[in-house]
């Protein structure tokens, strides 16, 4: 066998315990675990004849999927919709796929390559979606999902195979703009960050099944994390004292604004927009240096639902598919 070979595969599916005939999307794999079967066994403390251990038990195997790949164009947006519940199509050639909070959809997750087999985990939602970038490379997805049953389809022949193609996401190009304390927003010397979604799942694991036989969701959470280069420590002041000519730590939390745009890797036409208008930011002051060199601010925000709001974070992901 060969480790390169691996390929994932990520479908919706049409309900709840209908796996999906084949992927919709294909994509290599950077990292991660693709797909875990984690039976729970253990030997049975029972007194016996002899001083030893006669039985073992097997009382449980729960199946997951937790892909690391690069943020492709199409994929992205299964992803996307997988972790956020809901998308909203306007637009033709390209469309522009805008997500919001809603009930998360049922999709099988596949894996093909490292041997003569293909497997599958089906009614898989996403626990949590990381997505990540780091000075000038590409995007980076990292996603985390539960799932029902294990097993082994017949074919893996994806709609869209993305593997060995050039439409990953970048930020070359793009825009980073934010304001720690309201909407006013200006460009920064952003270098790296990170988005995550949380669902808080949960499996249902009946006394009579081996395997779970569905996935709830619970409240939904996210974090934003970005790395910036700064030439004064303004950014500090306006999160510690609500104002920019602040002289004393506030008791309100101050809200403020992102927004971020990504683009396609070769000059392609998709694009990625995340906003978010409700956002408690958090920093610290920086470390000071024997060796110098530029100021660094890690700033960490709590992006909550603003007002008659569809999300904490909005996602505007414009590309070639119609509908996922």
């Amino acid at each position: 066998m060969q480790s390169i070979s691996a390929l994932f595969g990520l479908a919706k599916q049409t309900a709840k315990g209908t796996i999906a005939t084949n992927p919709t999307f294909s994509h290599g794999l950077i990292g991660g675990t693709p797909l875990t079967v984690d039976p729970s066994q253990a030997a049975l403390d029972a007194t016996a004849a002899k001083r030893a251990q006669y039985n073992v038990y097997r009382d449980g195997v729960k199946n997951s999927a937790g892909p690391n790949a690069f943020a492709y164009k199409g994929s992205l947006g299964l992803y996307l919709l997988g972790a956020l519940g809901a998308d909203t199509v306007t637009g033709t050639s390209p469309y522009v796929h805008t997500y919001s909070t809603g009930d998360l959809p049922y999709l099988t997750a596949f894996l093909k390559g490292l041997d003569s087999t293909i497997e599958a985990v089906k009614d898989c939602k996403v626990d949590e979606l990381s997505i990540k970038w780091d000075g000038r490379k590409l995007l980076e997805i990292n996603a985390k999902m539960m799932g029902t049953n294990f097993s082994y389809p017949a074919t893996f022949v994806p709609t869209t195979a993305e593997e060995g193609t050039e439409s990953f996401m970048i930020p070359v190009g793009g825009t980073f703009q934010l304001d720690p304390i309201g909407a006013s927003l200006a460009s920064f010397a952003i270098v790296g960050g990170e988005i995550t979604i949380k669902n808080n799942l949960e499996l249902i694991e009946p006394s009579a099944s081996i395997e779970a036989t569905d996935v709830t969701e619970g409240v939904q959470e996210m974090e934003l994390k970005l790395s910036i280069v700064v030439d004064d420590l303004a950014l500090f002041r306006k999160y510690v004292t609500g104002s920019g000519a602040g002289t004393a730590a506030t008791a309100a939390v101050p809200y403020g604004s992102v927004s971020l745009g990504f683009k396609e890797n070769q000059a392609g036409a998709a694009t990625l927009a995340v906003t978010g208008s409700k956002i408690a930011f958090a920093t610290s002051l920086p470390d000071a240096q024997p060796k110098g060199g530029p100021v660094q601010l890690e700033l960490a925000g709590i992006p909550v639902m603003p007002a008659g709001g569809t999300a904490p974070l909005v996602f505007a992901l414009s590309n070639t598919t119609t509908s996922y």
